[in-house]
């Protein structure tokens, strides 16, 4: 089997690829990214061949031979984009067409199954979202980043509806942690601070984990949409206090006057978008994941805190 992966410079391509390389079905590995990639050590797994290209030039060719596409890249809380990361229009361009034109070069070239990591913020949340959510639950995005890839969820959809013979994997997963994970999340997972008032729900994954669910969805060709997340799910409050004696809790209305500003500022801050979800609980129902991907996560939510401070 041959594989390409696309955003494998990204934070969890990091993890990824190693994780493909492991996998004894897997005989080549294409990856492909705007900035070259670190790549795992040679041994006994599967070659791994980088190609540096923006995905705007992604031809047929780029593609030859390669059984299953795994879609990671995406403009993610600041990326690369510099000041155009405040561009709107910019953003989505990146997001949705690159993702497009990224699908459709993938089926012309041959390629039969796509995997799309997309996030469980398609869900919302919303302070009247259910807990816990179902994949058969309606996709109600509250900011751009998860409106792209609610966008980019349903242009794959309707190209497998369009070619058939292409099967198609959406995985949502929540906040994905690790030593690679993006500085913000790693910020708020390991630091003190959480939004005072009503104590939400809040799910995270460790980044292993979620590199595993995508090998099973490569090497299973399962088709469908998927929840990821870890066990049990905690509130950020509880994640602050873990192991602790005391938590600085801080008003959610102080926070959204804030973080844009730092936004500005700089990209480690993150998207904006993502504060207005605070208000609402995100707690996903993985069975599907467990019966049909033959998924489990392996580290608990308490395990990841732990792994993170240590």
């Amino acid at each position: 089997m041959q594989v390409a992966v696309t955003g494998a410079a990204g934070c969890l391509g990091q993890v990824l690829l190693p994780a493909l390389a492991r996998e004894l079905s897997i005989q080549r590995i294409r990856a492909l990214d705007r900035a070259a990639p670190a790549l795992p050590r040679p041994g006994d797994g599967a070659t791994i061949d980088a190609r540096v290209l923006d995905l705007g030039q992604l031809q047929p060719d780029d593609l030859n031979g390669v059984d299953t596409l795994v879609h990671l890249a995406f403009q993610l809380m600041g990326g690369h984009g510099g000041r155009r990361r405040h561009d709107r229009s910019w953003v989505r361009q990146q997001n949705v067409a690159l993702s497009e034109h990224t699908f459709h070069t993938a089926v012309n070239a041959g390629v039969r199954h796509i995997v799309f990591l997309s996030s469980a913020a398609v869900y919302g949340p919303w302070p009247d979202s259910p807990q816990p959510l179902g994949e058969y639950h309606p996709t109600r995005p509250r900011f751009p980043y998860a409106e792209d890839k609610v966008a980019v969820e349903q242009a794959l959809l309707a190209l497998a509806r369009k070619y058939p013979e292409c099967s198609a994997t959406i995985l949502r997963p929540p906040a994905i942690i690790g030593p690679h994970a993006h500085p913000l999340l790693l910020q708020i997972a390991r630091g003190r601070f959480y939004p005072a008032g009503d104590e939400q729900p809040v799910q995270i994954l460790w980044e292993d984990d979620a590199a595993a669910a995508i090998v099973r969805s490569v090497t299973t060709r399962t088709a469908g949409i998927f929840n990821l997340g870890a066990e049990p799910v905690w509130s950020l409050r509880a994640m602050a206090r873990f192991q602790r004696r005391w938590a600085i809790p801080v008003p959610l209305r102080l926070i959204r006057a804030l973080h844009p500003l730092a936004w500005r500022l700089t990209a480690r801050a993150g998207d904006p978008g993502w504060v207005q979800g605070l208000d609402g609980p995100l707690e996903l129902d993985c069975t599907r994941a467990r019966e049909h991907l033959g998924w489990t996560p392996q580290v608990t939510t308490a395990e990841c805190l732990k792994r993170l401070r240590d």
